[in-house]
């Protein structure tokens, strides 16, 4: 029998998994505040993309293909949600994934907490980025994408360099 290895347990846990094995109760209220919105966000950016991007499932091909991306991606010194959004030329397979990855968490989180709306923030600049790039990652109108960046450029918790590329990509949507 192979031993059990809690720092292997935890890298490849998700957040569900995360709170069972703390005992957190996943009926209980947010516990995140407007006021977290700005850590939040800081913390996202930091967050590595192996860490987030591998707890999604995905089929056995797919999987396989998240590896190669993220490997190829780590080499080429894009490891962080930072490092993939304000690259110049983001691999377009991580931001597929990224924009899989936080639209998954804005169906599990509860619409209008600070968690949701982080994740629909990523979501968004992960379908502008890929736009900025001339690719099309969502069927979303551009009436909606415009939409989003009018949303986004409303939080007070936004950073200027992230409002500076919605600003950047709306621009590109209202042409």
């Amino acid at each position: 029998m192979t031993a059990f290895n809690p720092s292997k347990a935890l890298r490849s846990s998700n957040a569900a998994q995360l709170s069972q094995m703390l005992g957190l109760d996943p009926a209980a209220p947010d516990l995140w505040t407007t006021r977290d919105l700005p850590g939040m966000l800081r913390h996202q950016f930091a967050a590595l993309l192996e860490f987030d991007l591998a707890s999604m499932k995905l089929p056995g091909r797919a999987a396989g293909n998240r590896k190669d991306a993220l490997e190829g991606a780590a080499a080429a010194g894009v490891k962080s949600f930072e490092d993939l959004l304000f690259r110049q030329e983001p691999p377009l397979e991580l931001l597929k994934l990224s924009k899989e990855f936080f639209k998954w968490r804005t169906q599990v989180c509860t619409k209008g907490s600070p968690e949701w709306k982080v994740a629909y923030l990523f979501y968004l600049l992960s379908i502008l980025v890929a736009g900025e790039r001339a690719h099309t990652l969502s069927t979303l109108s551009s009436a909606d994408l415009v939409k989003g960046t009018g949303w986004a450029l409303k939080q007070g918790w936004v950073d200027e360099k992230t409002k500076e590329l919605i600003l950047s990509a709306r621009k590109r949507l209202l042409a």
